[in-house]
């Protein structure tokens, strides 16, 4: 409930989805009592919650207001351990205020932040926030700065590289709060300083913090700027030259292409939480779900907490 797509829609998406998945996996959907027969025709497991927080709702209000939401079932349900993870499409700002209330953030992280893989020329940068917080303080970007540093390293790379965007190189760079950011990093041992918008796909950091209405930002224009190259090169193409290019053409829409890639990790709460964009197609909402069962499956959480709050990664940025 709450997102773009039609809940009938994501019904028979997630029901299609199941058909494919390990019998380990098992999807739960959340929604509204009209629903319930739906799901259950598909053999889907239902829980009822008689109430939708919509996306131009006030957070606070509506989470006061509606604590029978969809979105707050869900995660009352997962606090619970009735859930192993939790997808949403929702409102970000419910989502990020409930899921701090319900589930708690890792103890020296104050905000959770939304987490997401972009490709590079090399390996995966993780940016964040992508829209969770708005405005935030040099405080929490440095708290930023340990969550992707903790996750790169979940994903194997021994020492990520530390990145701020920004609107130049120079120290003198930034806001008020980027530039104290960057000198409480700059003694970090890995941290490359500001990186311009421009450079971020170079590949050369693995981890890239700023605040949330910055890589929102980034992120969407990111988006929609591959989904314009894949466009117009598939616009222009013969059916003859499109079959000698579709490798390449597969290859760049696997790298590109938003739908290909799951959702974003909230990352700094104490379970798994995945937020898709609202307008997310059919595709990239399965996918969502499937990279929160990655999660699960690589046991992420236990992994990501250990190393979170390791001396070697606390120390860091103490």
């Amino acid at each position: 409930m709450g997102s773009d797509n039609a809940p009938q829609s994501l019904l028979e998406a997630l029901f299609a989805l199941s058909l494919s998945l390990s019998k380990t996996v098992e999807l739960i959907a959340i929604g509204c009592p009209d629903l319930a027969s739906l799901a259950l025709e598909k053999g889907l497991s239902f829980e009822v919650a008689p109430e939708v927080i919509g996306m131009d709702e006030n957070p606070l209000f509506a989470l006061r207001k509606k604590k029978n939401a969809s979105l707050c079932v869900g995660l009352r349900l997962l606090k619970e351990g009735f859930l192993d993870a939790f997808v949403s499409g929702g409102n970000t700002g419910a989502l990020v205020s409930a899921s701090k209330i319900l589930l708690g953030t890792f103890p020296g992280i104050r905000r959770p932040a939304l987490l997401a893989l972009i490709p590079t020329k090399k390996q995966p940068v993780a940016i964040l926030d992508v829209g969770a917080n708005v405005d935030v303080k040099a405080s929490q970007l440095v708290q930023f700065a340990r969550l992707g540093t903790a996750y790169q390293r979940v994903r194997g790379i021994a020492h990520p590289r530390l990145g701020i965007l920004n609107i130049g190189s120079e120290a003198s760079k930034g806001t008020a709060e980027t530039r104290l950011a960057y000198k409480a990093l700059k003694d970090f041992p890995f941290f490359a300083g500001n990186i311009e918008g421009k450079s971020v796909f170079d590949g050369d950091v693995d981890v890239l913090i700023t605040d949330g209405f910055t890589g929102n930002v980034f992120l969407k224009t990111a988006e929609g700027i591959a989904s314009l190259i894949l466009d117009r090169l598939q616009s222009h193409s013969t059916e003859e030259s499109m079959k000698e290019m579709r490798p390449h053409f597969d290859d760049l829409q696997r790298h590109l292409h938003y739908t290909k890639h799951p959702g974003a990790l909230l990352c700094g709460v104490k379970k798994i939480v995945v937020k898709c964009h609202g307008y997310s197609t059919l595709e990239a909402f399965t996918n969502a779900v499937l990279g929160a069962a990655d999660f699960l499956t690589n046991d992420f959480l236990n992994e990501f907490s250990r190393i979170l709050m390791s001396g070697q990664v606390k120390d860091s940025f103490s």
